[in-house]
């Protein structure tokens, strides 16, 4: 095979993996993205209302 041929077929498939791996790097982050929760704590009757 020619060498420049071999280079450029490197060159490609490091793009393509480079690519891939930006792809699932971002749905990656988009799963991890933290939920908002609304946390309601129980009354103390003991203390009185504030």
């Amino acid at each position: 095979m020619d060498t420049h041929l071999m280079i450029g077929i490197a060159v490609m498939m490091g793009l393509i993996g480079i690519a891939a791996s930006r792809d699932l790097l971002r749905m990656r982050r988009a799963q991890l993205q933290p939920a908002t929760l609304r946390v309601q704590r129980p009354l103390d009757h003991s203390r009185g209302l504030r």
